[in-house]
This record gives structure tokens, sequence and C-alpha cells, in this order.
């Protein structure tokens, strides 16, 4: 029996007590077990020293003033240490959160893993340990530098961000701060409600002035439990000058903002791959112009673009503006997206066998025909008069139905998305004629697949696969190349170790 606690009138009631007691486990043939027991005599708020004999035999041993006994789970005596108590749980949510970023887990995974196993440490305590408002920020503060070490989170992306839900643009971590005044709102709720009904909870309410974290003697509650702070939180991240432009970005309305976001939703990429891309959409990556304009460096001078020279070196010119990386990383990343519909197609028409291989090991073919389609890749199309755009990427022709797709993919920057599907259907407007009368089509299409460089997702993009006839899931597959290879392609201008872009 361990961690026994007595409570009596007096000296003779307790060894009373003890004495049946022992006499019970003899006649049953049980030890027990006296040295695993403790006695502690309180009387008036003082702790009166003292051992206990049993038959002058046995001896029960006080508790000394500076021994402690555990009682769900918190180690206390006449009352809590809450100082005590507050370090051993500091140190032990710490040491959970740093052995949880040490882990392989994906984004998702991890943010939950922080939610039912670090979290939960903290949560038990609230409305029970007196924790500050300082100290509830110094935890979210620990947790925001633990995940930053481990390359997790830029340090300078937005605090909001974090705890934000992920169908929203968020990482869906759990805001303790929040969850702290909601705990202690809804205990005193419950104890002012019982009071109605119950004497004892009404004597508890009476007599607690600032005895528990409770405070149960102020009647006024100063949290609204039916409160969600995410709505306060998505406006406080639009209103910040910088990072306050990606969601402006997904307010337009030719954006989807349900699929922009759907890779958060989804969470397969490692931590530290949604973290940079993070700071991608939120414009803190260490660009030249970053550093002159927004954090005030003395050394940069010039802001001019470390390879072309030309243009300011902002995360827009980076990802996808930059003339020197033209003809090399963003080719490398329009490629990527035009494998993903090439064999989706492909494998769709029976023009090549379903063998599961993924989009970045898959090697389109010039030519793929049967006998109801045919598929061209990057090949031009000849016509009777000069024609200036007449090589589309993709150009899939249905020969039951006479019908043909000119099929042209862009990776702009999020800002060019509508300009840009305006540019692709306006190019191949007169090879969209000379193809109708050359081939004699009944119809021929112009199918422009555009998706930005961080992932965000035109309405226009879930209707031209639905033109081709392809799933619109697909969208979620050049989602996550797109923003993997945008990645890779600040990683390698900044001269950044590339760890790991893909999962």
């Amino acid at each position: 029996m361990d961690d026994i606690k007595l409570y009596s009138k007096s000296e003779k009631e307790m060894k009373t007590l003890i004495d049946i007691t022992s006499k019970f486990s003899r006649d049953i043939n049980m030890q027990f077990g006296l040295d695993k027991c403790k006695t502690i005599h309180i009387i008036r708020g003082k702790i009166k020293p003292g051992d206990y004999d049993i038959n002058n035999i046995d001896v029960i041993t006080a508790m000394e003033p500076e021994d402690f006994y555990k009682y769900l789970g918190y180690k206390q005596l006449k009352g809590l240490d809450h100082t005590t108590i507050k370090n051993t749980l500091k140190n032990e949510y710490k040491n959970r959160v740093s052995a949880l970023c040490k882990t392989q887990l994906s984004s998702k995974h991890l943010i939950k893993a922080l939610n039912t196993y670090a979290i939960p440490i903290l949560t038990y305590s609230f409305g029970v340990i007196k924790w500050s408002k300082t100290e509830i920020c110094q935890l979210e503060r620990t947790t925001r530098t633990t995940l930053t070490k481990h390359n997790n989170l830029h340090p300078k992306s937005a605090i909001e961000r974090l705890t934000i839900k992920r169908q929203h643009g968020g990482r869906g971590l759990i805001d303790i701060h929040h969850l702290w005044q909601k705990q202690i709102a809804k205990l005193k709720l419950f104890f002012h409600t019982k009071s109605n009904t119950s004497n004892i909870h009404k004597a508890i309410v009476t007599h607690d002035t600032n005895y528990t974290p409770l405070n149960l003697h102020e009647p006024n509650l100063s949290y609204d439990i039916n409160n969600d702070p995410q709505k306060q939180k998505l406006e406080d991240w639009k209103k910040k000058v910088l990072h306050g432009r990606h969601p402006h970005d997904l307010e337009q309305a030719h954006i989807d903002t349900i699929a922009s976001n759907k890779w958060l939703k989804i969470g397969n990429l490692f931590p530290e791959t949604e973290g940079f891309i993070i700071a991608i959409q939120d414009q803190i990556i260490n660009t030249k112009n970053y550093r002159k304009f927004i954090i005030k460096d003395p050394t940069i001078t010039n802001d001019k673009c470390r390879k072309c020279h030309t243009q300011p070196e902002t995360i827009q010119h980076i990802t996808g503006a930059c003339t020197t990386l033209t003809q090399t990383d963003y080719t490398h990343r329009h490629n990527q997206l035009a494998n993903i519909i090439h064999q989706n197609l492909a494998i769709k028409h029976k023009l090549i066998p379903d063998t599961n291989t993924p989009y970045y090991k898959y090697t389109p073919q010039n030519v793929l025909e049967n006998t109801t389609h045919k598929l061209y890749y990057d090949r031009a199309i000849l016509t009777d008069r000069t024609v200036h755009y007449n090589r589309p990427d993709i150009t899939l022709r249905d020969k039951i139905k006479n019908i043909t797709y000119l099929i042209d993919i862009a990776v702009p920057n999020t800002h060019n998305l509508q300009k840009t599907i305006g540019e692709k259907i306006s190019k191949y407007a007169e090879l969209k004629e000379e193809v109708a009368r050359i081939w004699r089509q009944d119809k021929v299409y112009i199918v422009p697949i555009v998706v930005s460089t961080t992932g965000v997702i035109p309405n226009h993009l879930h209707n031209s696969l639905k033109l081709i006839d392809l799933k619109d899931t697909i969208y979620i597959t050049l989602q996550k190349a797109a923003i993997l290879n945008t990645c890779r392609i600040v990683r390698k201008f900044m001269e950044l170790d590339e760890n790991t872009t893909s999962t």
C-alpha cells in the first residue's frame, strides 16, 4: 500500500484504526507492508512530528516537513509546491518537444504528435497549478525555438500561422495560451454552476479568494469558452505588411483557396520542407532586397540579383523571373509538371501500360499512338503558313471524336497566374485555327495547365483538367511537384544545403 495519508481527530483514534487494519491483515495471512506507509498529523495547519507504534512492535514513520507524497500526479504535503511542479513540467515538455523534432515524422504527423504527446503534459496542470501569462508565453516561445533549432520553422515566419488550422493556411499546432484560458474558464463555470445546488461547491466558491488558480470568489468569467481565436489570428496575419501578402493572394476571386492549402491539409512533406516553403510564401528569405529594405542591413548597398545583375533580388525574382535560371531550373520544374500530365494522359488512353512509375522518373516519348488517340510531347505542328507559336508542350488528338487538345504548362509567380492563363489562350489562338483546318477537326481546345511557384491553385486549373478528362485530384500532385522544385531552386540559388526536398 503505497503513499497512504491518514486523517484523524486524535492519536488514539488513529492507533485504533491501524490496530484493526493490522489484525485484519494477520487474519488473512497478509503482510501489511508498513515500510511503505507514512503518516502525517496536521493540527490547525501545522504538521506535528512523531512516529506511531503498533502493538509495540511495528512503527509507521511520520513524514518529514520536506517530504512529499504523490496525489493525482502531483507531489504535495499541506499544499502544492507550484514552483517545483512547474519546473518539472517545463523540463518534461521541452524534452518531449525535442525528442519529437528528432524523429523522421512528416510535417502533419509531427504537429499531431506535439498536440497529443507534448502539450497534454501542460494541459493537465491548467486550473490546478498557478501559471502566469508570462510563463505560458515563454512555453510557446520555447516551442518555436525548438522547431527552429531543428530547421522545422523559419525564425521570421508569421507567429500566428503556426497555430492557425491547416485548411486555413497554418500548421495546426495547439495554441497553449488559448488552451490555458479555456481550461480555467470551463472549471470556473463548472464550480459556479454547481454552487447553485451544492453546498460544498458553494463553500469552495465563497472561500477561494486567490487560493487556487481559479480564484472562484471572483464571479466574473474573464474568458468566453466559446470564443474561437482562429478568426482573429487570420485577421492579424492579413494585417502584416510582408507576411500578409500570401493570405491576400488567396482571397482573389480567381484563386481556389481550399485547393491552394491542400498540401498543408495533407501534410506529407518533411517538416523542414514545409517550414521552408512557408518562409517563401511569407517572403522572409534572406535575399538582398529583404536584407536592404526589410531588416535594413547597412552592409547591403546593392540589391541587384547576384546572378543576372539586372533586377532586384526579391523572392519572386528567384522563384520565377531570373533570366539565368530559365533554361535550367525553371525548365526542369516545368518538365516535372509536364511529365505528370503526359503520363496520366498516356495511361488513361492506354498508350502505355500502368507501371506505377513515379512522375520524376518518367520519360515522355515524343509520339505515342494507338487506334483511338495520338499523343505528342514537345513537338512542333507543321502548318501551311507561318505560325509563331506552333509547339505546345503536349498535343492530344482524339481520332474517334475528331477533337484536338493543345496543352501548355506554366509555373508563374502567384501574382501572374491570371495573366499567364490569358497569355496561353491568346498565344495559341492562331495555331488552334490552323489545326482545325489542316487536320479537319470538329473542335480544337487550348488547355492551359497553370500552377503558381508556391502551389497556389487557380480556379481555371479545375476546368482544364476536366476538359482533358483527368481526375481533378491530379492538381495535388502538380502542386506538390511545384512546391518541391521551388524549394530546390531557392536553396540552390541561396547556396543553402539541400538536404531533402521530397517525400
